[in-house]
């Protein structure tokens, strides 16, 4: 049986149990923001060393991958950004999310660091001079690469999407809820990426890696 104590801390604190005898996994229930209810459920185990969410920092015990940010209200893509994770070559990276009603645009960043961004996915629905367009990046080196534009937009105001981002030497193929694919270059040529950010206007319902 799981063991479902909390770490017992102030509201503003976001604190995660650490694994229970049994390696199964924390039980977590504690208010993430003020945009969010509390959250209640089961993490899997999975390795994150420290989640960011807007100036703060909780740091976690696990020692597997899935980061169960799901069955939440969500987080406003802005406020989320991970570090230490563990995206390697072989694995996936599923991402749940909803534009907000007023978007312009969102935008997930996979890299080694916030300087080194091996893939920029930015949807855009009115944002840059673009329309209804997905466009990727790479920011190595202090500055921006070769922009590409492939694949569909199948992304609807205030609607969820699933994006999923499959990791291999070469590149990253990402797979839109139209069944669309981008193939994006492995730019940096790294076997494992640490950082996963947001940006823009989306709530963040889950993301996962397996």
């Amino acid at each position: 049986m799981l063991n479902t104590s909390i770490l017992e801390e102030p509201p503003t604190r976001h604190i995660f149990s650490p694994l229970d005898a049994e390696g199964q996994g924390p039980v977590c229930s504690t208010p993430i923001s003020s945009q969010l209810s509390s959250l209640d459920y089961i993490c899997k185990k999975y390795e994150v060393a420290a989640i960011i969410i807007g100036s703060r920092k909780i740091q976690s015990y696990y020692r597997t991958i899935t980061y169960c940010i799901t069955n939440l209200q969500s987080l406003s893509a802005q406020d989320m950004m991970i570090k230490n994770m563990s995206f390697k070559v072989g694995q996936t990276l599923t991402i749940v999310g909803v534009p907000k009603s007023d978007a312009t645009n969102f935008a997930v960043n996979i890299g080694s660091s916030e300087q080194e961004i091996g893939l920029h996915f930015n949807a855009r629905f009115n944002a840059h001079g673009d329309e209804n367009t997905v466009v990727c990046n790479s920011y190595l080196g202090g500055k921006w690469c070769e922009e590409l534009r492939e694949g569909g937009f199948p992304f609807q105001l205030g609607e969820e999407f699933k994006i999923n981002v499959e990791f291999t030497p070469e590149e990253f193929l990402v797979t839109l809820s139209d069944g669309s694919n981008i193939h994006f270059p492995n730019r940096a040529g790294a076997e494992k990426y640490q950082f996963l950010s947001f940006e823009g206007e989306a709530r963040i319902r889950s993301v996962e890696i397996k």
